[in-house]
């Protein structure tokens, strides 16, 4: 039976690698959505991060790959005169607090929240610098086939962003946590997203491999709300990031979609962002074109493709499948042998023992008795052995013939 089950996965590997045709750049896609600010008054904030959260989710990622950060809870302020609702347009169509239209979209996960949201932990999450049980659900669990997209906002200026008027991380301390990153293999691609005033400085001392950097501001300029709830009583949403979404909800309708960053970074009008928004090429491999061809879902949606060996050329790959098919063959010539010496060896048997199996009823159960249980295993076993061989052979004749063998 065990020759029967290698036959069958190795049958198995070798049709699952002929039919798997693609290849994929990276086996993971992580989130990493940081809203920087507290308070009622920087309610769009929240809003940003969340809309942000409920895209990627529409696409595939699932939460245990999202990381969230929320300094605040606008859904319970006291203020909210739609408790438990968070919405980002004044037509409050969408709760993205708790989308209870579309299934699977439903709550949110916050994984640092209130006082949580510290530049140190913000580093710490990046570089996984953490004790030994420190819980699986607030670290990213990346490696160097994981694309990572990290999106910011809040309140900042020349290099600094804030974290709840509290402290500040500057430019200088992202580059070195980048860089840490890409030295401890924790990321293959990485899409930094940042909405804030003079949000492009905040990505000018990056100096590590495989970034692409986009901001919503220049140096001197204000990213500006979009518009105001008067209901909620304060701004819903920035320009930036409500531009943004219009393109993932419009162009982004599945996983499949061949949009690709280039056509998104082109969406950004200055007339309707009322700032110049940013992006940075020239650390990616293969630079500006490379980078603007990348499928916006290889960092927004999930990873489904399947991932197979990139460094061996095809020739190399259909040469090992042929000398494991050869491999298979010669099993099979030695089992057909192992066959024919259990069939003789079983004819003998029942030549010796005839009379014994003629009238079982009278057989005594000692030696003529185990012969007839012999025969019986033997019979089924060479059924069964037989149909696998044949099964086998069928199946390395199909194989074999896509390569000429």
């Amino acid at each position: 039976m065990m020759f029967i089950s290698q036959c069958w996965l190795l049958i198995a590997s070798i049709l699952f690698c002929t039919t798997s045709a693609a290849t994929a750049t990276h086996t993971s896609n992580w989130a990493v959505l940081v809203s920087t600010s507290r308070f009622w008054f920087n309610y769009r904030h929240l809003a940003n991060t969340l809309s942000l959260y409920r895209t990627v989710k529409r696409l595939g990622i699932p939460d245990s790959q999202i990381i969230l950060m929320l300094p605040d809870d606008m859904a319970c302020n006291p203020r909210n005169s739609f408790p438990g609702s968070v919405f980002n347009d004044k037509s409050r169509g969408l709760d993205l607090y708790d989308d209870k239209e579309e299934e699977g979209m439903g709550g949110i996960e916050v994984d640092y929240r209130g006082y949580e949201v510290t530049v140190e932990n913000f580093i710490r999450l990046l570089t996984d610098r953490w004790p030994a049980d420190y819980p699986r659900s607030k670290r990213l669990m990346t490696d160097d086939r994981s694309n990572i997209l990290i999106y910011m906002t809040g309140h900042g200026g020349n290099e600094f962003l804030k974290f709840q008027d509290a402290e500040e991380i500057s430019s200088f301390d992202l580059a070195d946590a980048f860089e840490q990153m890409w030295e401890k293999k924790r990321y293959n691609e990485l899409l930094f997203m940042i909405d804030t005033c003079q949000a492009n400085t905040m990505y000018g001392a990056f100096y590590t491999p495989n970034i692409i950097a986009t901001g919503s501001s220049a140096l001197h300029q204000s990213s500006y709300s979009h518009h105001a709830d008067q209901d909620v009583g304060v701004a819903v949403i920035d320009r930036w990031t409500y531009y943004n979404l219009e393109f993932l909800e419009e162009q982004i309708t599945s996983t499949s979609s061949n949009v690709t960053l280039g056509q998104l970074f082109d969406s950004y009008d200055p007339v309707k962002v009322h700032s110049d928004a940013g992006i940075r090429y020239d650390l990616f491999e293969g630079g500006e074109q490379e980078a603007r061809n990348r499928k916006v879902v290889d960092f927004f949606g999930n990873v489904q493709g399947v991932e197979v060996d990139a460094d061996r050329s095809e020739e190399e790959t259909i040469a090992e499948w042929k000398a494991d098919l050869q491999a298979l063959r010669s099993m099979i010539e030695r089992q057909r042998e192992a066959m024919k010496d259990l069939n003789n060896h079983t004819a003998a048997v029942e030549n010796s023992h005839s009379e014994a199996t003629v009238s079982p009823a009278n057989g005594d159960s000692g030696a003529f008795g185990s012969a007839k249980t012999l025969n019986q295993e033997s019979g089924w076993s060479k059924q069964v052995t037989g149909a696998a061989a044949l099964v086998a052979v069928g199946s390395i004749w199909g194989i074999g013939s896509l390569f000429d063998l």
